[in-house]
């Protein structure tokens, strides 16, 4: 009875926010709340509703929001389809085309969580000018200009003024930084910011904890000097004043280790009878694990637990061990971790019946792909140190099909218990039965030591394979690979390997099938067929057509090796620098996701592919063109390597130092053997006639007066 009343209590309840027209997004959800807590799940949806238009016809959009948000948190999801939130959400925005623009860009209607929508439907709308965030990447920023026209953020980044984000980036990327964060104190007061370094370092570090979270020493310098708060020959002094200052702060915790983070703790208390509440009240799973493990980062308070929390932690540990399905098997393997580590034992929480299924048929294999890389070594000595056999059969009998991290972590564990014999026979029969997958192929060149012990196929031998794994349309875990194998064609080093055990016709063979592969667009098979003339010249004729059996001789073309010096750094600098420098905006922008809107991404591709294009005609050029002092130039005959005079019909009479292909320096009447005056000069003696070029494009008929040896300064000049 009781229950029926406080049911008709609700509905007289929201009768009366119906009818009053400044009942606030508050009181709504105060009465949603009840009605969820009643558990009457279908009146609770029905009248969110009813209250989500009663919001948006009195125009209170932040209300809306609000009231969005608990729908997003507290609505099953079975229950909305995406569809319905969109539809939600453009209730809120009404005919305001601005909000309707965020909304969109925002998630709404997409294959995205409710409460991420919200969440970034939330930071889009605080991005206003004169707002200032923070960038993942690019680190503090102020917001210029919002333009839901062109969906597009543009923020002045430190050395990166005016960088334009489009909006579903930024939604995913950027955190809007409220007063209180010490990147925007440092915008606002820098000279009190650098005052507080000096006198109050441990307030700084405070600050900054309060502000990022809790942070290991070298990530909270990294932070602090790429901010600009602390300059980097000052982090010693400084970081020395704080940790001492805050080593007696009981509302701190400095750990012992540098890799472990720092904690601005808000407990006095420790783990308390409301911290436990609140885990006992706990349904997310991933934030249980997190809970429990930073309680097993905490020795002394796991100790002193009492007997009903431990009940708790043992529940929540089992409802996560029963509550991860099949395709969470990662959240399954790190509860049983964490269960064994806080000390549960099988009859509190069954964590040892998660380890044995994992080591039943091909379980293991979705297990390590499911988890993260960090947690693979110690998933797998977990699983060994609960049934070393058992765990030695899953992994031999599943190697082949592990991703490349997974069989990395595998192998390092199953060579250092003794496995060698079983691994080598699992590699030579892959290999002789040409099934090697680029995983395990990956490894074996990764390893060459171990290679050679074991009597596997040649680097010359496996070239092939891999280069037929390059050429699979992969994606995920196996195209991380893949790219990580084609480095290796990359490598002037493992390319001398491959060819060098080679024939010549064999040697042939394969660089043809390199230059007509499919595992390099266009340019990037340039720069491969460039790398390997580069080492081997004699392989030009592939190319050309041309069939000599003999290596080429000489390079044919020479430069001084001035100009030769200029062109190696040029490349060294396009390869140490700037290329590598560009692919890190593409693996940032390609973090960003959604590649098809992505400018960002597309200009960083566009880059690469000039810079690759430049590459590919720097080693093609260096290939074919030898340096030279040109002490070897032949006496008396106009050519490369001499000094010439002409004279002129008029009287006049000019000199040319004639150099190589790429020497050009008019000022000190330097010119290259390409220019139509050093062709036209060629071959000539003292005293013949001449037809030169003159700067009009005509030619004119001059005497060749002498043909000397280079002077001294342009010796110098060459060097």
């Amino acid at each position: 009875m009781s229950e029926a009343v406080g049911q008709n209590e609700l509905e007289n309840r929201v009768l009366e926010l119906l009818e009053n027209e400044k009942a606030s997004a508050a009181e709504w959800i105060a009465a949603l709340a009840a009605a969820k807590a009643a558990d009457m799940p279908a009146a609770t949806r029905e009248w969110a509703g009813m209250a989500q238009e009663a919001l948006a016809k009195k125009g209170d959009v932040e209300g809306g929001i609000d009231l969005l948000k608990w729908r997003a948190e507290h609505t099953p999801v079975e229950q909305m389809n995406s569809k319905d939130w969109l539809k939600a959400a453009d209730l809120v925005a009404g005919s305001n085309p601005h909000l309707l623009a965020l909304i969109q860009e925002a998630g709404f209607g997409q294959r995205l969580a409710a409460r991420e929508c919200v969440r970034r439907l939330r930071l889009l709308q605080g991005l206003r000018p004169g707002a200032l965030c923070l960038h993942r990447t690019w680190g503090f920023g102020v917001v210029k200009k919002s333009d839901t026209l062109y969906k597009k953020i543009e923020i002045d980044f430190r050395g990166r003024p005016g960088h334009g984000l489009a909006m579903k980036v930024a939604a995913e990327t950027l955190e809007v930084l409220d007063d209180g964060h010490l990147l925007a104190q440092l915008h606002q007061d820098r000279d009190g910011i650098q005052k507080l370094v000096k006198e109050s370092p441990a307030d700084v570090v405070r600050a900054a904890l309060s502000s990022f979270g809790s942070l290991p020493a070298g990530a909270l310098q990294e932070k602090l000097v790429q901010s600009g708060v602390v300059q980097e020959a000052d982090w010693k002094r400084f970081w020395d004043a704080a940790r001492k200052v805050l080593k007696a702060d009981p509302m701190v915790e400095i750990p012992a280790k540098r890799t472990d983070p720092i904690r601005l703790l808000d407990r006095a208390s420790g783990y308390d009878d409301s911290w436990f509440d609140k885990l006992a009240n706990e349904r997310d799973l991933k934030a249980i694990l997190d809970r429990a493990r930073e309680l097993a980062e905490a020795p002394a308070s796991l100790a002193a637990i009492q007997p009903a929390q431990k009940r708790i932690l043992a529940s929540r540990m089992a409802f996560v061990l029963k509550g991860a399905t099949s395709r969470q098997p990662g959240l399954r393997m790190q509860a049983a971790m964490l269960a064994a580590r806080l000390g549960l034992q099988a009859a509190e929480c069954d964590w040892p019946a998660a380890a044995r299924d994992f080591l039943q048929g091909a379980a293991i294999v979705p297990l390590l792909h499911d988890l993260p890389a960090r947690e693979l070594g110690p998933a797998l000595e977990f699983l060994w140190a609960q049934d070393a056999a058992a765990a030695r059969a899953a992994l031999l009998g599943q190697l082949k099909h592990l991703h490349f991290g997974a069989l990395q972590a595998a192998m390092e564990l199953l060579l250092k218990n003794g496995a060698d014999e079983d691994c080598r026979q699992i590699y030579a029969e892959a290999c002789a039965t040409h099934l090697v997958r680029q995983e395990m192929l990956l490894w074996i060149l990764r390893n060459p030591q171990r290679a050679e012990e074991w009597d596997l196929p040649t680097p010359t031998a496996l070239a092939p394979l891999a280069l037929e794994e390059l050429e699979q349309d992969y994606m995920g875990d196996r195209l991380k690979t893949q790219k990580m194998l084609r480095e290796n064609f990359e490598d002037e080093k493992w390319l001398r390997l491959v060819f060098d055990g080679m024939t010549l016709g064999r040697q042939k063979d394969f660089f043809k099938r390199l230059n007509g592969s499919t595992a390099w667009p266009g340019l990037d098979r340039q720069v491969m067929q460039a790398k390997v003339l580069k080492l081997y010249p004699h392989l030009h004729g592939v190319i050309t057509g041309e069939t000599a059996e003999a290596p080429v001789a000489s390079y044919g073309s020479v430069t001084s090796h001035r100009s030769y010096r200029e062109r190696q750094e040029q490349l060294e600098k396009l390869i140490n620098v700037d290329i590598p420098a560009n692919s890190k905006e593409i693996a940032v922008a390609r973090s960003y996701g959604d590649l098809s809107e992505n400018f960002e991404y597309k200009a960083a591709k566009d880059m690469q592919r000039v810079l690759m294009a430049r590459r590919a005609d720097l080693e093609a050029m260096m290939s074919k063109v030898r340096p030279s002092d040109f002490s070897e130039a032949p006496k008396g005959v106009a050519g490369i390597g001499s000094t010439v005079t002409l004279d002129y019909p008029d009287g006049r009479s000019e000199h040319f130092h004639i150099l190589g292909e790429w020497d050009q320096q008019p000022e000190k009447h330097v010119i290259s053997s390409n220019t139509r005056m050093a062709k036209a000069l060629a071959g000539k003696k003292p005293g013949e006639k001449v037809l030169v070029p003159t700067e009009g494009g005509a030619e004119i008929e001059c005497t060749l007066r002498s043909v000397e040896e280079l002077p001294a300064d342009i010796k110098e000049w060459v060097k």
